[in-house]
């Protein structure tokens, strides 16, 4: 009976294994297909369906250094990487402290102004596009990265601050309880009690922030005009 059941649980494993493996497979085949695309010659391309594995490595060689040396391809994503890195940091320095107050202080009207901070995530930026451009062009941060910042920053905050307060209604009150009784500030309690608890929240937050960061469009064609201050997904398409 015990030998059946271990039996029974190898053969669930292998499968789920199986299944795991086609599906990784069948997500990672397109982006193998885009790779092999990316060194051939456009009439190699339209001449052979589907391509072969034969490739030219002196054009791979050439292909490769004019889309990231020539048209700026590098700088693109080490903008894009700084916009977001910057972008991200502020919002969870803001979006923090923010969610734990929602969480565990009492003050006035909490409830509604949680729910118009979380209605701020459903704006589409391009209904604010233009009034960005030209508050942008009036405080004079237009192509600049600061420019890009501040927008982003306000777009992802909300997410955060929401994440964040999931994360920090997750833990019991009793812990902030014991840390007060001992002398900790609020601050104190923030910073050496639940930061460390809600690690994972802080990660989730961030990720998602940047994944939204990262893939924004709009607001980066308004606001930047020199290539030196594009972003990988505005240069890219350019």
């Amino acid at each position: 009976m015990r030998r059946t059941g271990r039996t029974q649980r190898l053969i669930g494993r292998t499968i789920a294994y199986l299944v795991l493996i086609l599906l990784g497979i069948i997500g990672i085949a397109p982006f193998l297909y885009l790779l092999v695309l990316s060194m051939k010659r456009r009439i190699e391309i339209l001449a052979q369906v589907p391509p072969t594995l034969h490739f030219d490595w002196a054009t791979i060689s050439r292909t490769y250094h004019e889309v990231l040396y020539a048209q700026g391809m590098l700088s693109f994503v080490g903008n894009s990487v700084m916009v977001v890195g910057a972008a991200t940091f502020i919002a969870l320095i803001i979006g923090t402290p923010a969610a734990y107050a929602f969480s565990r202080l009492p003050f006035r009207g909490k409830d509604n102004l949680a729910s118009t901070i979380l209605s701020l995530r459903f704006m589409p930026p391009v209904a604010v596009a233009i009034p960005l451009f030209l508050m942008m062009k009036a405080i004079g941060l237009q192509d600049s990265y600061f420019g890009l910042i501040l927008p982003y920053v306000a777009f992802s905050l909300p997410l955060v601050v929401w994440i964040m307060i999931g994360f920090f209604d997750e833990v019991p009150r009793e812990i902030d309880d014991a840390a007060l009784v001992d002398g900790c500030s609020h601050f104190s309690v923030l910073w050496h009690v639940m930061l460390p608890i809600v690690r994972p929240g802080l990660v989730t937050a961030a990720l998602f922030g940047a994944i939204f960061i990262w893939n924004e469009f709009l607001v980066a064609l308004y606001v930047i005009d020199s290539r030196d201050h594009q972003t990988l997904s505005l240069g890219a398409a350019t």
